[in-house]
């Protein structure tokens, strides 16, 4: 998006190259470990299977398609394989930042990956950030090029929703400043005036040891920005059979009354959408170029809404696959289901969170456990996979409402084809933080200080503990893993989830696998 604004806006003197690291990076690891030029200690080198995770890396990329389609064993235990890789080179490079914060000395992935970067010759460099594991290295990266190189760096992206002020107090040399809100007009304002950052909005920057801010941009008609443009990205080297497009049609979240929840705070509690026709002038310039599936990336799109950008897609005639978040209430009608299947919509990342009404209501979702029930159904029959969001410990949760949500989940398996599950995390910031008396909240701490603010311990004075949630969680999850009809991991790589729903279309059928007592499960919980 940003590319495509600044690309639109033609600004003197500069020009936008997209570079993904994280592409760049483990592809070159690929490559070093297969040729030993990557070398690992004993202790890391028996972690990872060589031979296996090139076999995995080369199934994502599609050598092989009918095996990558075919076997869901081999899908789960390759996935198993890539999913280790990462998490180990995801350890190494956080223990390499915290090296190079001691010393100013880069370690040998970090002299790779500024090589890398090097190689590309910046007059300025930007890093966007999504999750909160990315940060050490931003961080340790953006420091050498002004440190070594006298670049300026700025940040930004959606883990700064909260938090850019301790994210400058951990890491005082990483960057010039951090952009928070929407990102295009502080963006040209800092590239046409030199980099005075007191002059655009949403930024947050240090000057004489003083933290100091500029109230975020928000605009209404987000059209005006244009369409992303993705020029100078290896669409064909990222580990998916075929290219899936992220898009963004809105910004904001339509609700934002669901208590847990601080995602929608980066757009700053509004909601704004794209025009019908713009959404119809981006899906069309990929759909031009040969690409066809899609991930809406928006926080949730209403059902009101769903219908007509379906309708808006199905006129202009576009042979498409995508999938998107959204919350089952029971305006998804069988009519609108219909309607968004017949536009291209092979699954839906539903929001349903519990099984039991009064959590549900405590976490402000407005909708209706029978009703959910219904959209699952009527998705279902109208072609449409379904994955559900489930949280565990919810404040002043009891076991036995956990195990209303694990009975909610089994009498609709037949209906259910993914549970993306985990254990309620308190946010700073979000609704329920700033009124724990509500929730029976009686104490907090500080689990841990992070780059972005604190990770919360709480305790309540109803229901189960946080080790009790846990303990309950890690109880039900044989029977959580088991919904996926190909492969259990399918639901971790949610782009691979859209090709292969795609493929067998109306084919598809819940898990014929073998589910583990749910009875046994439930007398368990404590």
């Amino acid at each position: 998006m940003l590319k495509g604004y600044l690309e639109k806006e033609a600004i003197p003197d500069w020009e936008v190259e997209l570079f993904d690291l994280n592409l760049a990076i483990f592809h070159r690891l690929l490559v070093g470990l297969a040729d030993q030029s990557v070398r690992l200690s004993a202790e890391i080198a028996e972690k990872i299977d060589i031979q296996m995770l090139m076999r995995a890396a080369h199934l994502f990329s599609g050598s092989n398609p009918e095996m990558f389609y075919d076997s869901g064993i081999l899908y789960d235990h390759l996935g198993t394989v890539f999913g280790n890789f990462t998490n180990i080179f995801v350890k190494i490079f956080h223990q390499e930042c915290a090296d190079f914060e001691k010393t100013g000395e880069l370690t040998p992935l970090l002299r790779l990956m500024c090589d890398l970067i090097d190689a590309r010759q910046p007059d300025a460099v930007g890093f966007s950030m999504i999750f909160s594991d990315q940060l050490p290295v931003g961080a340790a990266l953006g420091r050498y090029q002004r440190e070594k190189h006298g670049r300026k760096v700025l940040m930004g992206g959606s883990c700064f929703v909260e938090g850019p002020e301790n994210f400058l107090k951990w890491y005082p040399k990483a960057t010039d400043a951090v952009i928070t809100g929407d990102g295009e007009l502080p963006l040209k304002r800092l590239l046409v005036s030199n980099f005075r950052t007191a002059l655009a909005p949403g930024v947050t920057y240090s000057r004489n040891g003083k933290i100091k801010k500029t109230p975020p941009s928000y605009e209404k008609e987000i059209d005006q920005f244009g369409i992303p443009d993705f020029g100078g990205l290896h669409l064909t080297r990222y580990f998916s059979p075929e290219p899936v497009i992220p898009l963004l049609l809105s910004r904001g979240c339509y609700w934002r009354k669901c208590t847990f929840c601080v995602h929608y705070f980066s757009s700053g509690d509004t909601y704004r959408m794209h025009s019908l026709d713009r959404v119809i002038e981006m899906l069309r310039s990929f759909v031009e170029k040969g690409i066809s599936n899609f991930s809406f990336v928006d926080e949730m799109i209403a059902p009101g809404h769903f219908v007509k950008l379906a309708q808006a897609i199905k006129n202009a005639k576009l042979d498409i696959a995508y999938y998107a978040l959204s919350k089952p209430n029971k305006t998804f009608t069988p009519t609108v289901l219909k309607e968004m299947a017949e536009s291209g919509c092979k699954y839906i990342l539903w929001g349903v969170e519990s099984g039991n009404q009064r959590i549900l209501d405590l976490m402000g979702k407005g909708t209706q456990k029978e009703e959910v029930a219904q959209v699952l159904r009527s998705a279902h029959e109208a072609g449409i996979a379904n994955h559900v969001y489930i949280i565990c410990g919810f404040p002043t949760e009891t076991p036995m409402e956990w195990a209303e949500t694990l009975n909610f989940l089994n009498d609709n398996k037949e209906y259910i084809y993914a549970t993306h599950r985990g254990n309620f995390s308190l946010e700073e910031g979000s609704p329920i933080s700033r009124d724990l008396a509500a929730y029976q909240i009686s104490e907090t701490w500080v689990i841990r200080p992070t780059p972005l603010g604190a990770r919360l311990g709480y305790r309540c004075s109803e229901g189960m503990s946080m080790e009790k949630a846990k303990s309950n969680f890690e109880l039900s999850l044989p029977f959580l893993r088991e919904f996926n009809p190909h492969a259990r991991l399918l639901a971790n790589y949610r782009d691979h989830a859209l090709l292969f729903y795609r493929r067998i279309g109306a084919s598809m059928r819940p898990s014929s696998r073998k589910f583990p007592d749910i009875t046994k499960i439930i007398d368990a919980l404590t």
